[in-house]
């Protein structure tokens, strides 16, 4: 007797709830034929027996007398560096994988001849190897789908699980591999595969993502007839494998070349904030990556392509300028003439700009004649920028100010008197001020690195 899967859960949850009523005597049942060999190292049995002997080594693992490896917590054998072992985050789960659920469905799931066999699994894992062999992936991945099922938690559901992605990998079921692989790391994610799966998912989501390159479409347009790629988004999937691999491995090979793509992909697309997110990114977390030099050098396209002009922040321009100088004296070594010349106009580009800034807000407080303001920003333009063309207009302006009022007057003064002053008010009045005859020199020879002293505005 066979029941689908949707059907055993509907008995499942309907018999929890005392709906349905069923014959429980296993003698009307064919129950199958279960092994009574001892149960095969990895496999929660054989770790629930085996735990009390076992033996924590630190930086590698328990160990158990008599059985080869390591093991973690759960009786997995350890075959991954311990710096990529993850441990899962089993806080939000479904109603399936609710335990109480998950037993139900087991029991019921036994009682139909569909519960845990190993010495089914094993043969029917046989039988997918001989059609992976013989290039018969789409019926080798049904096998090792049905392998999975049969004996859970073991090295061999682990291996299933990897040869099911490879047999739909290699049967160009592109979609389905993703999927399968990152099943796979989800229950194992210090599987013994995880380099080989972190390679597959590399090379799908760069063939995706030249596809797209190649014949760009919406991500709301239907594929309808090409099977290497997803229904929706190619591009979209191709973006959350790559976060993906660095999620899962970070400290593989391919974070850092994972990291790079999806920042050149967002470059070119014109996204510049999300690629500066990644070229940082890479900065940051990966110093010895062999994509740095690049990634500081598109990281300073992305900031001078953020900025919008005086009107807006100029936080871009000035980490903008950082880079520049990390990149003078990080790679000194490894820069020719001509790119050396050009970080410098790029330097000089940016010292313009965040003097137009300067600039522009000085000639709006000297435009509303409030003439302190504006003598400040002056100041600050001439002493932060000498170099530039705006600093001989900003000294010539500033030394016209000097004998002005800081503060334009005040209109119907008399009426303003009658009401008091609020709080905010009365505590600035309480700042001290600077006398009157203490004013700032304008300096006849301004040097490049501006003054020595922060306290004087000019020289």
């Amino acid at each position: 007797m066979s029941k689908n899967w949707s059907t055993i859960v509907l008995l499942a949850l309907l018999t929890s709830s005392g709906c349905v009523s069923l014959d429980m005597n296993p003698k009307n049942w064919q129950l199958p034929t279960m092994t009574s060999e001892a149960a095969p190292p990895g496999t929660p049995e054989w770790w629930k027996k085996s735990q009390k002997q076992a033996e924590f080594v630190l930086g590698e693992g328990w160990r158990v007398p008599g059985v080869d490896g390591y093991f973690d917590d759960e009786g997995r054998p350890i075959r991954a560096q311990v710096a990529k072992i993850v441990h899962r985050d089993d806080s939000k789960k479904g109603l399936l994988e609710d335990p109480q659920v998950s037993k139900r469905v087991a029991k019921f799931k036994e009682q139909f001849g569909m519960g845990p066999d190993q010495q089914l699994a094993q043969q029917v894992f046989a039988e997918g190897e001989t059609l992976f062999r013989g290039q018969k992936y789409s019926q080798s991945a049904k096998k090792f789908k049905e392998a999975a099922k049969r004996w859970p938690e073991s090295q061999l559901e682990q291996d299933a699980f990897f040869y099911r992605a490879e047999s739909e990998y290699f049967d160009k079921q592109y979609s389905d591999a993703i999927d399968t692989y990152s099943a796979l790391l989800k229950k194992y994610p210090n599987t013994p595969h995880l380099d080989e799966v972190v390679q597959r998912q590399f090379d799908i989501a760069r063939y995706w993502e030249k596809h797209h390159q190649y014949k760009p479409h919406w991500a709301t347009t239907p594929n309808l007839l090409d099977e290497t790629r997803p229904l929706f988004d190619t591009l979209g999937r191709a973006i959350k494998t790559y976060d993906d691999i660095r999620l899962n491995d970070p400290t593989g090979p391919l974070a850092d070349d994972a990291i790079m793509a999806t920042a050149n992909s967002y470059f070119l697309r014109g996204r510049y904030n999300d690629a500066d997110y990644q070229y940082e990114l890479l900065r940051n977390e990966y110093p010895r990556s062999e994509h740095q030099f690049e990634a500081h050098i598109l990281g300073l396209q992305c900031k001078l392509r953020k900025y919008q002009g005086p009107d807006y922040d100029d936080t871009s321009l000035r980490e903008a300028k950082k880079l520049v100088k990390q990149l003078k004296v990080q790679f000194s070594g490894e820069l020719n003439a001509e790119e050396r010349a050009r970080l410098s106009d790029i330097q000089a580009q940016l010292n313009q700009q965040l003097a137009e800034r300067d600039y522009k807000m000085a000639k709006f407080y000297d435009d509303t004649e409030h003439f302190g303001s504006a003598k400040f920003y002056y100041g600050q333009l001439i002493r932060d920028y000498p170099g530039t063309p705006l600093a001989i207009q900003a000294r010539e302006r500033f030394v016209e100010l000097g004998g002005k009022p800081d503060h334009p007057p005040t209109k119907l003064e008399w009426l303003v008197d009658v009401f008091p002053e609020n709080s905010e008010r009365k505590a600035i009045a309480q700042v001290p001020m600077i006398a009157p005859n203490e004013q700032p020199r304008v300096a006849t020879q301004p040097s490049e690195g501006g003054p020595a002293d922060g306290n004087t505005i000019l020289r």
